[in-house]
């Protein structure tokens, strides 16, 4: 793969470190999407100059642990820097140190680190179930179901993604945890969590929503491709407009938001687990052209106009 690809591809995968508390689970998270852009672990490994692919292999499926003179190298392929690469190596020596002093001090670092960003990313709210998709979507498919009799009904239920049943399970015994969804011994099943109204992501930072940004645009594209029109609802248009144009339609995303957000249905009586996606952003400059110094890249297409006629 070539360098540039590579950075290409790094730059998209802002995974939030600081809500992790294993570097393994960061790994596996990180590498879980990098994959869908053809990074193979083999590629990974060359980037960190640590050994060959099976190492990589050994320390997901936790058989070794990342050595500590490899960090440098595995924080350069992830593309961490300053404090994120600091608690990555933290996270690192906090699975290497013994107990007492030396473990205390580790776990003192990262609990600074931590509370130094998460409380500029979000206050009040948990950092975990925001960072990734599989939380917020579980935990409404049983909201709205009221009652789900297994895991493997939540794994069959998926249109769009899939999950492991051991994927489903953490997924649902962190949302236990977090008192959003309570286990029915009488069923033998799941319901909703007290005061489980839905959850907004308004305000929430990029830095923690990425993995939800990634859901709706690879699911929206799946649904386009796999789901009858009388099904599904996407629609795209482009056009130029001014400032106060643009300011008018985003307060009626906001309305229509609001709107998608206050239902009326009952638990057990919804179909599907909808996602609505609308986004409104440039995608040219009017301000630009004119004050553009011309370089070598603006002939890199430039068509043939030899025959042209003036």
């Amino acid at each position: 793969m070539a360098k540039k690809q590579e950075s290409s591809i790094r730059k998209r995968l802002a995974t939030p470190i600081f809500v992790f508390d294993d570097y393994i689970d960061y790994l596996a998270a990180w590498y879980g999407y990098a994959k869908r852009f053809r990074l193979t672990q083999k590629s990974f490994m060359e980037m960190t100059g640590a050994g060959p692919q099976a190492y990589f292999s050994d320390i997901l499926a936790r058989r070794k642990k990342l050595s500590l003179r490899h960090v440098s190298g595995f924080t350069a392929a992830l593309a961490l820097s300053g404090d994120t690469a600091e608690f990555f190596s933290l996270l690192v020596q906090k699975e290497h140190a013994g107990l007492g002093a030396e473990k205390e001090q580790v776990l003192k670092q990262l609990s600074l680190l931590r509370e130094k960003h998460l409380s500029v990313l979000i206050t009040d709210a948990n950092v975990e179930y925001f960072s990734s998709w599989k939380y917020p979507v579980v935990r409404e498919y049983v909201a709205s179901k009221g009652f789900v009799k297994s895991l493997r009904e939540i794994k069959h239920s998926f249109l769009h993604f899939s999950m492991s049943l051991d994927d489903i399970r953490k997924t649902v015994n962190k949302l236990i945890q977090w008192k959003m969804v309570v286990v029915d011994r009488e069923r033998e099943g799941f319901i909703p969590g007290p005061g489980n109204g839905t959850i907004s992501y308004d305000g929430m930072p990029h830095a923690v929503v990425n993995d939800v940004k990634r859901l709706f645009i690879e699911s929206s594209v799946h649904a386009m491709e796999t789901l009858p029109k009388d099904k599904r609802h996407i629609t795209m248009a482009m056009r130029g407009m001014s400032r106060l144009r643009y300011e008018q339609f985003c307060g009626k995303i906001d309305e229509l938001r609001r709107e998608f957000l206050i239902g009326e249905e009952q638990c057990g009586d919804v179909e599907y687990v909808y996602g609505l996606n609308v986004q409104l952003y440039p995608l040219m400059s009017m301000n630009c052209g004119d004050d553009h110094e011309v370089g070598d890249s603006d002939y890199d297409s430039a068509p043939d106009t030899t025959d042209t006629k003036e």
